[in-house]
């Protein structure tokens, strides 16, 4: 009952708050509108993300404690939020938006005085230790997780359905830890995605009408996940092992990695947006945006489902690192083959 409360209220919450906020974003005009790159119908309310942050908000301020921890996370998370929502309705500059991030990641790191300092025996020759390092390392690794959630924002359902997989399988991995404290985080997340998605995906057509995540959305998910992450990996009573957090948000990494490295590689910004993400790769080679939708979240769990068992049967980190490169690179091959084939720009 202690999880089920906060849990039902983060719900009820999301879902009021994106009828509260649908005509106020048509009204203002943060709206999403077709373009080359955009192909859906109509001007679509940017309020997926400000709902599911006002959901986890309230649910977080009447059920959660009262902690530094908590605190910060909140007051970043409004930043993000609002710096989202900026970019939503302006279109801001790529450098504006990392300048923001970065402001914000000195906010998770040194409002709490904490960062990523261990990466656990990733070699086989004891435990990875940054030092002063960390906090370089963690600024960086804040930046590349938003901005993953961000980039594979593509497809309707497709950064909800990998978040909510996320989210979940940390929860899973906190309850397998016995470190239950920390247990309705996550799940509070995760059940404010639920209203998005069912608005995102027109699940009840008759009473929902389409929205989409917005960048406010899909930054204060890569946001979340970091802190999670932070949580549960960190620390003299950490809950998981850091290489299993590559397996659980292993496909916004993957898609990341290799389209940055394929922009590069053509002298593109990596910044720069294209229809070359796998999302795309899939419906150039002939399905559709629902079968998309499903053989990606399955792939994801399929990773997430890797990286639960490693950890649960203890195996070597150094080999779980060793598999994830190896299908990482598998995974790079077959989709720079792919997007040859389909005539990818």
């Amino acid at each position: 009952m202690d999880i089920v409360i906060p849990v039902f209220t983060s719900f009820i919450f999301a879902y009021v708050a994106i009828k509260f906020f649908k005509p106020i974003a048509i009204e203002v005009g943060l709206v999403d509108k077709p373009n080359e790159r955009k192909h859906h119908a109509g001007h679509i309310p940017l309020i997926g993300g400000i709902s599911i942050f006002v959901a986890v908000l309230m649910a977080s301020l009447i059920w959660l404690p009262n902690t530094l921890e908590l605190r910060m996370y909140l007051i970043a998370s409004a930043m993000m939020v609002f710096i989202g929502a900026l970019d939503d309705k302006y279109d801001l500059r790529v450098r504006v938006r990392i300048v923001g991030q970065i402001i914000i990641a000195s906010l998770m790191i040194y409002g709490v005085g904490g960062y990523i300092s261990n990466l656990g025996d990733l070699f086989g020759t004891g435990d990875v230790s940054l030092g002063p390092l960390g906090i370089l390392f963690t600024y960086i690794a804040i930046i590349v997780v938003i901005n993953a959630y961000n980039m594979v924002d593509g497809i309707d359902g497709l950064v909800g359905s990998l978040s909510l997989n996320t989210f979940v399988s940390i929860a899973v991995l906190f309850m397998l830890s016995g470190n239950t404290s920390y247990l309705s985080y996550p799940l509070i997340i995760a059940t404010a995605t639920l209203p998005y998605l069912f608005f995102n995906l027109n699940v009840f057509k008759k009473s929902t009408k389409k929205i989409f995540m917005g960048d406010a959305g899909s930054m204060f998910i890569g946001l979340s996940v970091m802190w999670l992450l932070s949580m549960g990996t960190q620390g003299e009573n950490a809950s998981f092992r850091p290489v299993t957090a590559l397996w659980i948000c292993a496909v916004p990494l993957m898609d990341m990695l290799a389209i940055v490295y394929r922009r590069v590689k053509k002298g593109k910004s990596p910044f720069k947006p294209d229809r070359d993400h796998l999302h795309h790769i899939l419906q150039r080679a002939g399905f559709n945006s629902r079968q998309t939708l499903l053989i990606i979240t399955i792939f994801s769990i399929l990773m997430s489902l890797i990286g639960i068992l490693g950890e649960h049967f203890v195996v070597a980190e150094s080999t779980e690192l060793f598999l994830f490169v190896l299908i990482f690179i598998i995974y790079n091959k077959y989709v720079r083959h792919f997007s040859w084939k389909y005539n990818s720009l």
